[in-house]
């Protein structure tokens, strides 16, 4: 799980050919987040939320169908979502998550973080006690 790093990404691809790449969450929404003004634009977050984090298919698209058809959200974010969000959305859709066990504790890369670092650290004894 990576924030869209593209060179962690490639690296990733490379060394991990058959593995699969989530965007995280938090990583998926704060850059989405930066380009409008959440506060004037509320109904249009709340939706975006929900977009992002559903997992089913039927309702991620009558979600967007919500945000991309309101005359109230401004062309350039359903411009930026479609361009930099819907071509990869199997990397961070919720409706691409199901079944994948980390993410029944947790969405974000921190949770992944932390797990590796576990199982590396303390179930492998090399824990540094000091």
């Amino acid at each position: 799980m990576t924030d869209r790093n593209q060179a962690q990404i490639a690296a990733l691809e490379t060394v991990y050919p058959h593995s699969w790449i989530f965007l995280c969450r938090w990583h998926v929404l704060r850059a989405i987040r930066s380009h409008f003004v959440t506060n004037q634009f509320q109904a249009l977050w709340e939706k975006i939320k929900r977009w992002v984090i559903t997992d089913d298919l039927a309702m991620f698209f009558n979600i967007w169908d919500e945000i991309s058809s309101d005359p109230s959200t401004p062309q350039s974010i359903v411009k930026y979502l479609q361009k930099e969000w819907l071509l990869v959305l199997h990397m961070w859709s919720g409706t691409e998550r199901k079944n994948q066990t980390i993410f029944e504790e947790g969405n974000t890369n921190m949770l992944i973080e932390l797990y590796v670092f576990y199982s590396i650290f303390c179930q492998g004894n090399l824990l540094i006690k000091s």
